[in-house]
């Protein structure tokens, strides 16, 4: 699959299968990568990624998306 450049909001969920978005319309996506600041689960967040997968992201960078 074609590597896919994302700038992707959601809440920072921790599931069985790891890290992962979830869209405000529910879509859940996993996070490959782990180095995510543990303080940002279940708050929204920005997310500057790649899309890996079906549902795969490796992210690059995240922020609070209230600050």
């Amino acid at each position: 699959m074609n590597k896919l450049r994302r700038r992707i909001a959601g809440q920072l969920d921790h599931g069985p299968r790891g890290l992962a978005i979830v869209s405000g319309a529910g879509d859940r996506r996993v996070i490959e990568n782990e180095a995510i600041e543990p303080d940002l689960i279940g708050r929204i967040i920005v997310a500057e990624c790649f899309v890996v997968g079906l549902d795969r992201l490796k992210v690059e960078w995240t922020g609070d998306a209230h600050n």
